[in-house]
């Protein structure tokens, strides 16, 4: 039999277990990811992964900086050439726009990180740890023109390990959705898998707690309250590693003692505007170890060196 054939819309370097499963079980004929970003001091270009990846393969790929204008038009040109079957969106970073969603007529599927209708938005695996959930998932979901809303195909429910970051999460969930994408998409083309409606009153989104428009995480939302419960702190670093990390300001370590597991007490005054990166943390009784962090302007350092090197 014919294979169907399949577009891939994405942009997270985690995409790779799909795209395989993709190019193994179907035609992929098309991919539409983010153009190269600029790195670092000096400025380099670094593409996705979806975008090295399709080229190696020699798959056809579109690279975009938004979906309007001339973008949007030389990926329905494309769309309308290659004439896919099914289109497949995850963690794309862009509203498809309705043009996008008339052509595939029903047949673009969304892959969402959580068990819809909760943590609808662009932050669920963040969230999902934040309010230390003890379980989150996989939503394989129909796109329709509001945000996250369409009819829900399959789910797929994942026990969370209280340990793991956001970057460990997303990536474990890449590949339980891809193991099961081929099945959702060939049920669902021959009437086995059925769209069924989501409950709208249970629906919740993952609106920033600083920028409370946007379903996106910002740095400022990275920053940690002291005054907050040492679960709740150990939830937000982990949730926000690998970006953009939690961070608060040195002088407010210190203010922290009674939270923080080790000597506390600064060697000299420190300028009250540094800021800490904290990359890595552990609870044991109540109390934060904190094992990898940078100073600003400084290097990444462990707990025991940052001791040798501020504290008394």
């Amino acid at each position: 039999m014919k294979k169907l054939k399949v577009a891939f819309f994405g942009t997270s370097d985690r995409s790779l277990p799909i795209l395989e499963n993709l190019h193994k079980e179907f035609s992929l004929v098309l991919c539409i990811t983010k153009s190269d970003t600029k790195v670092g001091r000096n400025q380099e270009k670094r593409e996705t992964a979806v975008k090295k990846w399709a080229r190696e393969q020699g798959v056809r790929y579109v690279e975009i900086r938004s979906l309007k204008d001339y973008d949007l038009k030389m990926v329905l040109d494309d769309l309308y050439k290659y004439r896919p079957d099914y289109g497949v969106v995850a963690d794309f970073s862009y509203m498809i726009p309705e043009d996008i969603i008339k052509f595939f007529d029903g047949k673009l599927i969304n892959i969402h990180f959580s068990l819809l209708p909760k943590y609808r938005g662009a932050s669920p695996v963040q969230f999902a740890i934040l309010n230390g959930d003890e379980t989150t998932g996989v939503t394989y979901q129909l796109i329709s023109k509001r945000m996250d809303a369409g009819d829900i195909l399959s789910q797929i429910g994942y026990k969370m390990n209280q340990t793991e970051t956001s970057g460990e999460l997303y990536e474990t969930l890449f590949h339980v959705a891809a193991s099961k994408l081929p099945d959702v998409i060939l049920g669902y083309c021959s009437g086995s898998v059925k769209p069924m409606p989501q409950n709208e009153d249970n629906a919740t989104y993952t609106f920033s707690r600083t920028h409370p428009h946007n379903t996106f995480i910002f740095k400022e939302d990275g920053l940690i309250n002291w005054k907050n419960d040492p679960k709740n702190i150990h939830q937000k670093i982990r949730a926000f590693n690998p970006w953009p990390i939690a961070w608060t300001y040195l002088k407010d370590i210190q203010e922290a003692g009674c939270l923080i597991q080790g000597k506390i007490k600064f060697r000299e005054h420190v300028d009250g505007e540094l800021t800490v990166k904290i990359y890595s943390a552990s609870l044991e009784k109540d109390k934060l170890s904190l094992e990898m962090l940078q100073v600003e302007g400084k290097k990444v350092m462990s707990w025991k060196e940052f001791e040798n090197g501020y504290l008394a």
